[in-house]
């Protein structure tokens, strides 16, 4: 059962290998990578932990209540 669990996993770290050797290893050029996908994309990749949690709250505080009529 747990081989099942891991190989999404080693999927993931597989292609992160890949990337990184095709950068020759060098974060700079991997982070200029991301950076342009996510620009192609037109969205992100990656949000850092409670991200998400602070955009949600912005929206709420955004928005307007219904209108009573």
């Amino acid at each position: 059962m747990k081989a099942n669990c891991d190989e999404p996993l080693e999927e993931i770290w597989a292609i992160r290998r890949q990337i990184a050797q095709e950068f020759d290893y060098d974060p700079s050029k991997e982070v200029a990578h991301y950076q342009r996908k996510q620009k192609q994309l037109g969205a992100r990749i990656y949000r850092r932990a409670g991200e998400s949690a602070l955009a949600s709250q912005a929206l709420a505080l955004r928005e307007t209540p219904p209108k009573e009529e």
